[in-house]
Parts: C-alpha cells; structure tokens; sequence
C-alpha cells in the first residue's frame, strides 16, 4: 500500500509545489500577463524538476509535440501564450495561459499643464520607446494623420494671457494605441504663485496615527502631493481629504490653479512611533487535557482583531478571523496575533494543547502532529517563510472521512507511537535516502477494500492501487492488484512500495551506486549513459553544478566557485546573483531577505512582479500599479484569467465560481 506518512513527500505538499505528487506542476509565466507599453520577454517555468515545457503563441492548446521552451519569448505584439509541461512517468500538467497586450504608453506632458508667467517649452515623451506622437493644439483629438512630435512645443509669453490646450497619442507597430493625454496651459505674464501648502498638525514626531490636513492661504487653488519622496506636479495626486498618516511617511505638497502659477513645494516628514497591540492569551492555557476544550482568545488591546491557525504556522491578517472560542477536540497547536487600529501587530501568542482521551492516540492527533512538525522542519531547515507553508486541515480530515467510513483501519496505539517519534525529526531527516516517516507512522494505517472494491486513494487498499491514480482515473476508482515487476506502468502508484515506474515499467528502486532509478533523497547520475548511477545528495560546503544542482534539500548550488550553501532567512544578506533566501522570502533592493508582499501591498517590484503571499496579485483591476488581494471564498465569483490563483480552494469552476477542485482529489460525499 502507497504509505500515507513520506517526509519528503509530505513536505513539498506542504509547499503546494503541484498539484499532485504524480501530476507535473502548471508552469507559471514572469512577468505576469496584463498590459505592457513595452516589448516583453516571458520566461516560463515548472516547479517539477527535469520537466519539458511546450508552448504555442497563436492561442491553441499546446501538446507534447509543440515547441518546447528554451529561453525568453520576445512579445513584440498583443499575443496569448499558453504552456503545458511533462515529464517521464508523471501525468501532464494543466494548461496554463497568459494573454500578454501591448498598448502604447500614453504620452507624458513635461511641464504639466498649469498656469505660467513664463514661456515654456512642452515636451511630450512616451514609456513605447519605438513609438510615434501625434499632437494637437487646438483642442481636437489627436490620430495618425496629427502633427508628428519631434521637437519642444513652445509656448511663447505675450502681452496678454493665452490658453493652449494640448492633446497627445502614440502609435507604435505591433502596438495598441495610446490613451490620450490631455494638458491645458495658460501663459499670463501677470501670474503670481499661490501660496505654498501648510500642514496640520506640523511635521514631527507622534505616538498615534494622524490624519493631516493640506491648505494654502490662496483662495481657489488646488492643491497636489506625494508621499514617496517625489516632488509634486499638477499631475500628482489631487487633495481631496485629510491624509492618513500610519506609518514614518514625508508629505510634499503644491498649490496651483486659480489663475495663480504653481506654489514653491511645501514639505512636512512625519515619524509615527505607534505601541504594540498586546499578545494575545489563551483560555484554559496550553497544556494536557481529557476532553475537547473551547479555547477563547483574547487581546487587552481595545479594539483589537484577532487572526489564527491551528496548524502550528505563524499567523498573518490573511489567517482565520477569531470571531468565537476555539474547538480543540484532537492535539494541535494554536497561535495567534492581534491588530488594532493605532497600534502595530502583537507578537505571536501560542498555546500547544494535548487532548487524550486514554486507549492511544487519535488519528487526527497524529496527523496533525505530523504536519505540526513538518511545518516546523521546513521554517527551520529551508528557512522558509511561516507564511508561505501550507496547511495540512483538508488533507487530515479527508482521511479521516476513509477511516470513518471503514476503508482504511487505523491503530490508536502506533499512532501515539508516530506522535512520540515524529517529535523526535531532525533537519537530517528530509536529507537522509529513501527518508520517510517512522515505521510506527506506516504501521498505523492498513486499507480494508479488497481487489475490486470502491477507494478514494491507494490507502484504501488492502493490497494493491486505485485507479483514481491513474492520469484516466475517475472519482471513486478501484482496487487493483500491483503491476508486477517489469511489466508496463503509467504511474508510480501501479508499482507499489519501493517501487517506482521508470520508462513505463515498474522498477524497484535502488540505494546508492544502484542502477537508477533511485531511493528518495538520491539523485539519478546519467552522465554515463543510461539507465544511470544512483548518488547521495551533495552536502553544504561541497562542490556543485549550478545547472544541475544536486545538493541537499536544505541547500542550492551558488555561488563562483558553485558550492552547495545553506539557505538563510528573514533579514539575511543576500545577493539577486545568489538568491539563497528560504521559501516564500526573495532579495529585496537592500540586498537583504525580504518576505514576499500580502494582502494591501503592492506586488509591482521588479524582483517580485505579481507574486502574493496567502493572497494574489490583481492585475486586471490596475494592470500598472497591482494590489495583493485576500483570497476569495468557495462560491464567490472569480476570474477565470487567474486560473483559480484568485481563489482559496485554488480552483475556479466552469461557472467562474470558486470550489474545491473536484478534479484533482477524490473525497468521500
């Protein structure tokens, strides 16, 4: 029987890397597809390594036969790109999509438009750098058969005050036209600068969020700002209402309109010293119980909200809103942060419970433990991002259901032994060939269906596969007998344990120095031909290929001369040449490691463009300036664009609501 507990396994599940240990992962596009003002050059990848990536650019559905990727894909026209990988054994993944649309950049108007008591000189500018502008002067709108831009658009100072308005679009081959932009000047010799902007309260120092107020003494002006740094125009924002000041932030401001010229820029920098919510509390505290316990969880901050997991991961805003106390019926680990309004994020609360009910341990406890210290293992040894570290809640009950429903046996007694051995894991066990869990994990579940009997998973079966497994599966499969050694194989799956299907026939798997293919945590040495070498996993410090990269787990080959190095965490220093930062962190403009960005936050920088944590990057709703936004419901609407990224569940229906994905697991009614 496939065994339910493999550490390896189980923690690139945790990662979410595929959609299933035998199914290649969906190849992703960088940078994400949207509305470009320049030529683009798309990079695919797959998470699946040695996989085959095969692509078409005129919207068909890509098969194994169409190209296959090598490098950069130069967009030079609105084109859809759609991807498919493979790989020897594994089932093809799912087709991904990204329709890239290059449209012209709107042209820039420098200086913008305003009141002056000085000529000047327009100059128009486009981000398309093979793009033509047409303009006009006079108020009409602009097309190809306008006045072509090729020098300053001077604007002359005369005895009197004149108004020219001037409109502007580029056209580029291969391109969609621009915007239009519109700029209306007036050249008054008799102009005065309105007063600059004042600000209350003043810059300074506070302990609280402010909400300032921009004026000027000048009647009838408008009034612009920043808050990046950058110096104001009358293209800037417009000041509608107060400013809300949360965090260290420098206000620059204008003031222009009202036949007035624009004002000297006003500059107020403001340093907010906001306390700490307080850390949440548990309620009975952490320890070992006989019974289900209600846990509340409270904050003595006013106001304050409160997120959690019950998975042993470290909370964010994008975890469970605590609206109501906590069932704790089986063994799990609670933390929990807390938010409020003038104040920063608490520190993590946690409170590990311990429920046994005497005659062993449950099932759900020893899951849950299981992935309590995988989750654990991977922050770490891979120094991964708590944020980006899958939860393990669906998988566990899932199994649960086939217990529940007499499929698989479980024994409560090996189970609190897998508990006790699994709290015992080291970073060696995810490096360690052919790692897996204890025996005392395996030992603890036994499938019941016989050959031919319904199953949702292999771990139904008595002996023997379901055919769910196979890439022609259907949802509920049955039990079949194992594919004898040698005999013709699809999937892993057919082979049984210690087995693997290599080439379409089922192997067994070897240690090192045996003929691949190879234990888990060994790598398969081809160099001398087939069927290759079995070899052990490099160690840090020793030397490496990077193209190859056959280090450790927690390591990556990097480096000149490549060696295999250790992954570092939140804060470390890094390189973009030489990238080591852990899962779910990247190296930021300070060349330090830098969590990828949540919900609120913008996911438009150049070394992280439309990567969200627990969240997804919106780039149809503002394709030049994209939002993380919190992941949607099962049942709210979602963008078909996205292919589920949108949702929760990961899955977007045919009727473009979000669902679990039905077609990718096999769960009991």
């Amino acid at each position: 029987m496939r065994k339910l507990f493999a550490i390896t396994a189980l923690a690139f599940a945790a990662c979410n890397s595929s959609s299933g240990s035998n199914t290649v992962a969906t190849p992703t596009f960088a940078p994400p597809e949207g509305t470009y003002a320049t030529v683009q050059n798309v990079t695919i990848t797959c998470a699946t390594a040695g996989a085959v990536i095969h692509y078409t650019t005129d919207g068909t559905t890509p098969t194994a036969t169409s190209p296959a990727y090598s490098s950069a894909i130069a967009i030079t026209t609105t084109t859809t790109l759609k991807a498919l990988a493979t790989a020897t054994g594994k089932t093809d993944s799912a087709v991904a999509s990204a329709t890239y649309t290059l449209k012209a950049g709107a042209p820039v108007l420098s200086p913008s438009a305003g009141v002056y008591a000085t000529a000047q000189n327009v100059t128009l500018t486009s981000a398309t750098p093979s793009a033509s502008i047409h303009y006009t002067t006079d108020g009409t709108v602009p097309d190809s058969h306008s006045p072509t831009y090729t020098a300053a658009i001077p604007l002359p100072l005369g005895a009197s005050a004149t108004t020219t308005t001037i409109k502007a679009i580029a056209l580029a081959t291969g391109f969609e036209g621009s915007d239009v932009t519109s700029g209306t000047y007036v050249i008054d010799p008799n102009a005065t600068p309105a007063a600059a902007p004042t600000f209350n309260p003043p810059a300074g120092t506070y302990t609280s969020v402010q909400s300032v107020t921009i004026s000027s003494a000048t009647g009838g002006v408008s009034i612009y700002y920043t808050t990046d740094g950058s110096t104001p125009t009358t293209a800037s924002t417009l000041y509608t209402a107060p400013v809300q000041v949360a965090s260290n932030l420098t206000i620059k401001a204008i003031a222009a309109g009202g036949g007035h010229t624009a004002s000297t820029v006003a500059s107020a920098a403001y340093v907010i010293n906001l306390p700490k919510a307080a850390t949440p509390t548990f309620t009975p505290g952490a320890g070992t119980y006989t019974a289900t316990q209600s846990v509340t969880i409270g904050s003595t901050t006013p106001g304050a909200v409160i997120y959690y997991t019950t998975n042993g991961s470290t909370p964010t805003t994008g975890s469970t809103l605590y609206s109501g106390p906590v069932s704790v019926s089986v063994s799990e680990t609670l933390k929990a942060i807390a938010t409020a309004s003038g104040y920063t994020t608490s520190d993590v609360g946690s409170a590990a419970y311990i429920i046994n009910t005497g005659g062993g341990t449950d099932f759900l406890t020893a899951c849950n433990s299981y992935f309590n210290k995988s989750v654990s293992l991977l922050e770490t040894c891979l120094k991964a991002n708590p944020a980006a570290v899958g939860s393990s809640q669906t998988f566990c009950a899932d199994t649960q259901k086939e217990i529940t429903a007499g499929l698989i046996s479980y024994n409560s007694t090996q189970g609190a032994a897998c508990v006790s051995a699994v709290n015992a894991l080291t970073c060696a066990d995810l490096n360690s060939a052919g790692s897996s869990a204890p025996a005392a994990c395996n030992a603890a579940l036994t499938g019941t269906v016989g050959t031919g009997g319904t199953c949702y998973s292999s771990n139904d079966c008595a002996a023997g596969f379901c055919t769910w497994e196979l890439p022609t599966g259907t949802c509920p499969g049955t039990c079949q007998p194992f594919v004898a050694l040698g005999n013709a194989c699809t999937v892993d799956a057919q082979c049984g344990a210690a087995r693997a299907c290599d080439g379409g026939v089922c192997k067994t798997v070897q240690a090192v120095n045996g003929a691949c293919p190879c234990q888990a945590g060994l790598w398969c040495d081809t160099s001398g031909g087939a069927p290759g070498v079995c070899k052990a996993s490099l160690a840090v410090g020793a030397s490496c290929s990077v193209t190859n990269d056959h280090c450790t787990v927690v390591a990556r080959c990097a480096g000149t001369p490549a060696t295999c190095q250790s992954y570092v965490g939140a804060g470390a220093a890094c390189t973009t040449a030489v990238d080591l930062c852990g899962l779910g962190y990247y190296c930021d403009g300070t060349s330090h490691c830098a969590s990828y960005p949540t919900s609120g936050q913008s996911c438009a920088t150049p070394a992280t463009p439309g990567v969200c944590l627990n969240s997804y990057c919106d780039i149809i709703a503002s394709p030049t300036a994209p939002v993380c936004k919190p992941l949607l419901a099962d049942g709210v609407t979602c963008n078909p664009t996205y292919f589920g990224t949108d949702c929760a569940s990961g899955y977007c229906n045919p009727s473009n609501k979000c669902a679990p994905d039905t077609s990718s697991q096999c769960v009991i009614p």
